[in-house]
């Protein structure tokens, strides 16, 4: 899942709402403490990502003509997102140094960088007038996603792999494989009203903006009303808000004796929610996304004392895995160790790198099973129209084009783990295999 810091002036569904998915950190990684490493000095078998690319062991032949697909990413500004591209880099290296290249040939990436809105019509003609690209990735973009599509949405296929802006959920030439902020929301909303007992009442804290409102108030409050939560109490507060704000919402809106506690925020807001719970002694069960595994929690926690990792007995809800707790059966174990392996020391690996990673690789799935030498925009698109999965790092299976309203998004399943005690538990997830549906609630 990602994490990341607020996206200043944003005024998109994600970085309005939760800048999840998929769940990436744009702010400075920090040490984690033992409890929350998951790197190892064991060797990783390469048997998981041979059979999900259908590639071959070895090294790609150098002197074979190069496999090219574009990618444009948020670089060099305010916000920027470099861990996508470390990401994403760590993929390729991968790829090329023990997954056989496509078939032999090298894969190379045609970078363009995004600073502001302007600069996604200029990636998009550059990519477009590219005859050796096929195939577009996106990083994490928060600007120039409408530019970039307008250009080559429908010339030329286009995976994002963190979806931020609305143009990402609604575009039409737009893949994500993921069950993006909407499943989340309302993943969480099933889980609240479904999976813990005796419910009566709910609180949901949120941010001030129009995207921070519709994940609460459209998404969030009306699912988990039909499923016979009758007391929510919304908790709205300043995008900015520091914890005595978010401690001063709470008791205005008398939710202190709420049964749940669901913030739907920011990483920074997250952290400010926190110190309002401790500050109240609130006794509600929280449920939030896994934006609040991130490392500015970790680091919070640590400057007032704390060992944990994450705020303890809290539940995370992401898209059905979870960094802390590595699978070999979805890759994860995979990707923590060829991520650090091919990353650069202190890569925030639990933020958009990972999706964008896992993008990077399925697209190596599609070209090895088309084939280099006849691999075109049409077969492209068509074997992303069809692909149901299972996605690297995702769970359930992919319905691509199923929801009329977020039509890029394919996954619906989400996943919610507990930290308690120092220890991470998979509640209701693809690891104990009661993940979520959420668009089966």
């Amino acid at each position: 899942m990602n994490v990341g810091r607020r996206v200043p002036g944003a005024t998109t569904l994600a970085a309005g709402a939760l800048l999840l998915v998929a769940c990436g950190g744009a702010h400075k990684p920090t040490e984690l403490p033992p409890a929350a490493t998951t790197t190892t000095t064991a060797p990783v078998s390469n048997g998981y990502a041979l059979a999900y690319t259908d590639g071959a062991a070895g090294r790609a032949d150098p002197s074979k003509s190069p496999v090219v697909i574009g990618y444009v990413n948020e670089e060099g500004a305010t916000p920027a997102f470099p861990e996508a591209t470390q990401g994403i880099d760590a993929a390729v290296a991968y790829v090329n140094a023990e997954l056989g290249g496509i078939q032999g040939h090298p894969l190379q990436l045609d970078k363009c960088a995004v600073q502001v809105e302007a600069d996604g019509q200029r990636c998009g003609a550059d990519l477009l007038n590219n005859a050796k690209v096929q195939l577009i990735i996106t990083g994490a973009l928060v600007v120039g996603n409408r530019s970039l599509y307008g250009v080559i949405a429908g010339k030329k296929p286009i995976l994002v792999s963190n979806p931020l802006a609305n143009e990402d959920y609604v575009s039409d030439g737009v893949t994500a494989f993921t069950p993006g902020v909407p499943g989340v929301v309302q993943g969480l909303a099933v889980f609240v009203a479904k999976h813990l007992q005796a419910v009566k009442s709910v609180a949901v804290v949120y941010g001030d903006d129009a995207a921070a409102k519709l994940a609460a108030e459209q998404l969030f409050e009306p699912l988990i009303t039909k499923l016979g939560v009758i007391d929510v109490t919304p908790v709205q507060v300043s995008d900015t808000a520091n914890a005595a704000g978010v401690q001063s919402a709470i008791q205005r809106a008398g939710a202190g004796k709420a049964d749940v506690l669901v913030p739907l925020v920011d990483i920074q807001l997250c952290v400010a929610t926190y110190d309002a719970v401790q500050a109240l002694g609130l006794k509600a069960t929280v449920v939030t996304s896994a934006l609040c595994e991130g490392t500015p929690m970790t680091s919070h926690l640590q400057d007032v004392g704390s060992k944990d990792v994450v705020p303890d007995g809290w539940y995370f809800g992401g898209y059905g895995y979870n960094y802390f707790i590595p699978d070999d059966a979805s890759g994860m174990t995979t990707y923590l160790a060829k991520v650090h392996q091919y990353g650069p020391a202190g890569i925030e690996y639990t933020g958009f790198a990972g999706p964008v990673f896992a993008n990077l690789l399925t697209a190596a799935k599609f070209y090895n099973q088309i084939g280099p030498d006849t691999v075109n925009t049409a077969n492209l698109s068509q074997a992303i129209k069809s692909f149901k999965g299972p996605m690297m790092l995702v769970a359930g299976s992919m319905n691509c084009g199923s929801q009329p309203l977020f039509k890029s998004l394919c996954g619906t399943t989400i996943g919610v783990e507990q930290y308690k005690a120092g220890t991470w538990s998979p509640i209701a997830d693809a690891l104990n295999n009661q993940a979520i549906d959420a668009s089966r609630p």
